[in-house]
């Protein structure tokens, strides 16, 4: 038996299964008060508040709560209303409801009524025509798409480790809003004969539309994050303090370049290895291929005599320069 009503009785159950599920892995958390804990408590609130929306606001179709055809006239359907609320046979109607089934006298309005919904056919007042319903209807429509979108806006803060998805994420529902738009716009009413088993394109799109709203924030919360952005302060100081220790093994290199200059036996050394350096390096450079390929990395190596020089030889010179020069020295030409 219903405490409240068979709809309200399922959400609250699905709602105490959701709550207690999420208070349980908040507190199997490290730290509770997280950004990322604090955007789980979000996600969980759209989806209580869709999850109501999908139970408890179900779109009102008086042909299928009476599980009537379509073409049921006006006035079985007023009779019907009255007995399935246990009501006399003259009892008026209230005035929104009446309204609707004088509407539903006309045959093209029950096509526009699967297509629009029975809430637009009985709230809009002054509409008459397919684009009058079309243009009261979208507003509504384009209004839940936006809430999405600030949810999602919401969840891909900076920090939450899902910045890279903000744009996938609002450019996926401005298409499905462009799509469902496109689609209650052009597609084919099929109305059978005998009015029965009609596909009601209102009711289907409202609940693929919310299941989209429901789905859509979960599963961008859940993508993985990408690796929080370290602070280049503590970087710079590490460069630094390198630097630091760097920079008088570059001072003590002249010295010890005149060192080796002074004892023959490391001289002798020093100069065959810089010799064998300038052969191979010679090779390196002479040999065609090389030369074509380097140039195709963008590491070119000419030195400028028969053309524009390479890249990398501009480069490295650059760099000499600045090390030669830090150090008192001047580069050999």
């Amino acid at each position: 038996m219903a405490v409240v009503s068979a709809s309200v009785d399922a959400f609250l159950v699905a709602a105490a299964t959701i709550v207690v599920s999420t208070a349980l892995f908040l507190r199997r958390q490290p730290a509770l008060l997280t950004l990322r804990n604090a955007l789980t408590v979000v996600v969980v609130f759209n989806s209580l508040s869709v999850l109501y929306t999908i139970i408890v606001l179900w779109p009102p179709n008086i042909f299928q709560r009476l599980r009537i055809p379509l073409n049921t006239p006006s006035e079985t359907i007023r009779a019907s209303l009255l007995r399935h609320a246990g009501l006399p046979p003259d009892t008026p109607l209230p005035k929104p409801l009446d309204a609707l089934l004088t509407r539903l006298s006309s045959f093209d309005m029950r096509s526009l009524y699967v297509r629009f919904g029975q809430t637009v056919i009985q709230d809009c007042d002054h509409c008459t025509t397919s684009d009058d319903y079309l243009v009261f209807t979208l507003p509504r429509i384009a209004l839940g798409y936006v809430k999405e979108a600030a949810v999602l806006g919401a969840i891909t803060i900076r920090g939450s480790g899902h910045e890279r998805w903000r744009a996938w994420a609002v450019a996926l529902t401005v298409g499905a809003f462009i799509v469902e738009s496109y689609w209650i716009t052009t597609v084919p009413i099929a109305l059978p004969h005998d009015g029965r088993d009609v596909f009601m394109w209102h009711d289907n799109l409202w609940l693929i539309r919310h299941l989209f709203f429901l789905v859509l924030p979960i599963l961008v919360h859940s993508l993985p994050r990408a690796a929080p952005k370290q602070d280049p302060i503590p970087l710079l100081a590490a460069a630094r303090m390198q630097l630091q220790q760097t920079q008088p093994q570059l001072m003590n290199a002249r010295f010890v370049h005149a060192a080796i200059e002074r004892e023959p036996t490391l001289r002798a050394a020093a100069a065959e290895w810089w010799e064998r350096q300038h052969v191979e390096g010679a090779w390196a450079r002479e040999d065609e291929h090389v030369r074509r390929a380097a140039e195709k990395l963008g590491r070119g190596i000419q030195d400028g005599t028969d053309g524009p020089p390479g890249r990398l030889y501009e480069k490295t010179k650059t760099a000499m320069s600045m090390i030669f020069n830090s150090l008192g020295l001047r580069l050999p030409q």
